[in-house]
């Protein structure tokens, strides 16, 4: 197979922070919290704190007929979606127009979900149920199935590559840049836009995470501290919601047409825990395997790892078994290796998780600046060393490592590099 240098030449998100990249970013390095009180009564029966993207009209960013024909999680994506075009010089100022020489029947759409549109499928099942009405309408199945945003990508765009949905829980958007790679290789494409999309606020979702254990059930009287990665006290995950999303092409392609590069993406690996359909397998086994083929087709060694950001979600299981999958791979030195996660920060935003801690890994690479684990102000003794607690820092790396780990023992690890 031919050796190809992969690169992100734009990136989009929407965070608990807000619309952008920047928003997301600037925030996270002022060490703030996108975290506080559920104020929607029916949901915080279930939970109550979590991280939403603010309050905004989707119709400031998208078509009436499209807001109208669509989940939200769909929204989120096709806002990203065109960030991220626009900002790697495809699509023209006017949201419409292409650049010259774009060739759409070469763009892939590659989207990781851990649901897909839950919220449009509950809400329409409770007019059944409850008699309000007798049909739940033709888009109802459009609007819910978990490969509604990367279809609607496509359809929007007129992107007539392959377009894919990984529907691999809090691993999905791991996957999908990962695996959606291998197109590349194939001559399949000239562009991925991949990366991830969850909003799972719905009460049967909720109700199960807590029913599952994984949500924090108390906390210090902030509501913003709820999100306590590596800390000691912490009690479990605070849910967010999100996207985030990549412009990948070849190296040599970005450069022959004079591109921006953010970052390579060096490697990638994945396994599963062959454990349990929620817990993570105590001993980081597999974990550690995943990682060890990311770092076998990035042709790296440990010592080539300056910073990791973690999934730690900040449910005690999790956060010591990731632990333990990294001691396993990176011995003594990972105590020398700043490790923190951002969930401290937006909560866990699931199937977009792996893409907007990309994001975070890529600005770190571009900036020399550490986003910090917030709220861990116990660490747990388990825990890596050096957690970057509280307040970022600056400091140069040139190679990063993004974890991603889901239920069913999902794990995708992606190894991002300076250019």
């Amino acid at each position: 197979m031919k050796q190809i240098e992969i690169v992100v030449t734009g990136m989009g998100a929407a965070s608990p922070f807000g619309m952008g990249v920047s928003t997301f970013w600037d925030n996270l390095i002022a060490n703030r919290s996108a975290v506080a009180e559920v104020t929607d009564e029916e949901l915080r029966r279930w939970t109550k704190v979590g991280a939403r993207v603010p309050e905004f009209h989707a119709t400031d960013f998208l078509s009436k007929k499209i807001v109208r024909n669509t989940d939200y999680f769909t929204q989120l994506a096709l806002i990203a979606a065109e960030e991220a075009l626009k900002d790697a010089e495809l699509l023209k100022g006017d949201g419409e127009s292409f650049a010259a020489g774009v060739e759409r029947d070469r763009i892939g759409t590659a989207i990781g979900t851990a649901f897909g549109g839950i919220q449009s499928l509950e809400q329409a099942s409770e007019k059944l149920a409850t008699g309000r009405a007798k049909r739940v309408g033709p888009r109802m199945i459009s609007k819910s199935i978990p490969n509604a945003a990367a279809s609607t990508i496509s359809i929007q765009y007129g992107f007539r590559g392959p377009s894919n949905t990984y529907v691999t829980a809090c691993a999905a958007s791991a996957n999908a840049i990962g695996e959606s790679a291998y197109w590349f290789f194939r001559d399949d494409v000239d562009y991925i836009l991949a990366g991830g999309v969850d909003s799972l606020w719905s009460n049967a979702f909720l109700s199960g995470l807590g029913d599952a254990g994984a949500l924090a059930t108390k906390g210090p009287e902030d509501f913003s501290t709820w999100s306590r990665p590596f800390d000691k006290e912490r009690t479990g995950m605070v849910m967010g919601e999100g996207a985030g999303l990549f412009v990948l092409e070849p190296l040599e392609h970005a450069k022959a047409r004079g591109a921006h590069i953010y970052a390579i993406l060096k490697g990638y690996g994945a396994s599963n825990d062959a454990y349990h359909d929620t817990s993570p397998d105590p001993e980081g086994t597999s974990a550690a395997l995943a990682i060890e083929r990311a770092l076998r087709s990035s042709g790296l060694t440990p010592f080539d790892i300056d910073y990791i950001n973690a999934h730690a979600t900040s449910t005690p299981a999790g956060d010591i078994a990731e632990t333990k999958a990294l001691r396993l791979i990176f011995g003594e030195r990972l105590d020398e290796i700043p490790v923190s996660s951002i969930k401290g920060s937006v909560g866990h935003l699931l199937g977009a998780a792996g893409a907007i801690e990309s994001i975070a890994c890529i600005r770190a690479l571009e900036t020399g600046i550490l986003p910090a684990t917030l709220h861990s102000n116990i660490r747990d003794e388990q825990a890596p060393l050096d957690i970057i607690p509280n307040k970022s820092r600056k400091q140069r790396i040139t190679t990063a490592m993004s974890n991603s780990f889901g239920f069913g023992g999902q794990n995708g690890i992606l190894i991002w590099q300076a250019p």
